[in-house]
């Protein structure tokens, strides 16, 4: 998804998320106005836990995987 396609579902009151590696294991969240990633959640003890938590997150039909 394009940066203006983001910007338009965010305004419309979706969030979007992403997995991260680097430098930790975390989950980012896209953020308007000043359109950058910052942490939603960090110090995860693997991937695998990450991605359950990232999995649970997408449950909720406003948030939106990238």
């Amino acid at each position: 998804m394009d940066i203006t396609s983001t910007n338009k579902v965010i305004a419309a009151g979706f969030r979007v998320i992403r997995r991260d590696d680097n430098p930790s294991i975390r989950i980012k969240e896209y953020f308007r106005p000043n359109c950058t990633w910052k942490s939603l959640e960090d110090n995860f003890p693997s991937k695998a836990a990450r991605d359950r938590r990232f999995k649970e997150l997408l449950d909720d039909p406003m948030i939106i995987e990238n």
